[in-house]
């Protein structure tokens, strides 16, 4: 009877953890999209937004991460004009992390798919 009781539980475990590594992944399933994060400085105000998508097809470990940023200056800032800046990255899906490191700059972005967020490092960006 207890030979009974063991293997049954050994059955359950494997069953439950057979199921966690076939089950999809959340976070990686929900890194494509558009990110925006503004802020304010003393001098300045800016916008950044990060489109982010799969580089080859859909389950890919690679992204393609444009980055735009657009900065204006306040008055006291001598008049100085607004500033736009574009970068092109890629970046590559960890899945023990569940973050993407970016091979150009080694930033590294973590995802909260349940608030809609994403961190590069302390600044945090909503989903739109």
């Amino acid at each position: 009877m207890k030979m009974i009781c063991i293997f049954a539980v050994t059955i359950c475990l494997l069953l439950i953890s057979c199921n966690n590594l076939i089950s999809s992944d959340n976070i990686k399933n929900s890194i494509p999209g558009t990110y925006s994060s503004s802020w304010t400085t003393e001098f300045s105000e800016s916008i950044d937004t990060l489109l982010i998508e799969p580089l080859m097809k859909q389950g890919s470990d690679t992204y393609s991460i444009t980055r735009r940023t657009h900065v204006s200056f306040f008055k006291d800032a001598r008049n100085r004009n607004p500033e736009y800046k574009i970068a092109r990255w890629t970046g590559s899906y960890d899945p023990r992390s569940k973050t993407v490191v970016v091979n150009n700059n080694a930033r590294v972005l973590s995802f909260d798919p349940v608030n809609k967020e994403m961190k590069m490092g302390t600044k945090a960006y909503r989903k739109l």
